[in-house]
């Protein structure tokens, strides 16, 4: 898992990544200059909000959510047992970015199913 989420973390215009369960435990991190705490728990928060919208639309499941800020983007992906959280700046290149996080999402998917 380190593995991949350095390797995501490397890509121009990724500022962080780590994975986190959605009641807000981070599991693992690739983050510089940021408190992995706060951001699990702000994806739980997220996630839980999501989840009652989206149960309201006939319970449809969040594959990914992306929030857009003026500074970058953070981008949040299920891998089923837990969230692939992607912390962006504005440089980041969306089309090939999106194909990159996918990627390791996938390959995180692989890694099996993730325990804390």
């Amino acid at each position: 898992m380190r593995e991949i989420l350095i390797r995501l973390g490397t890509y121009p215009g990724v500022l962080g990544c780590l994975v986190a369960t959605s009641d807000g435990i981070a599991v693992d991190s690739h983050l510089a200059d940021m408190d992995e705490d706060a951001a699990a728990a702000l994806v739980s928060s997220l996630l839980v909000h999501t989840a009652d919208l989206l149960d309201r639309d006939g319970g449809s499941r969040m594959d990914q959510l992306e929030l857009r800020a003026s500074r970058g983007k953070i981008i949040v992906s299920d891998l089923g047992s837990a969230y692939l959280v992607v912390v962006t700046d504005r440089r980041l290149d969306l089309d090939q970015g999106r194909i990159e996080i996918r990627s390791a999402a996938n390959a995180l998917r692989k890694v099996g199913r993730i325990h804390v």
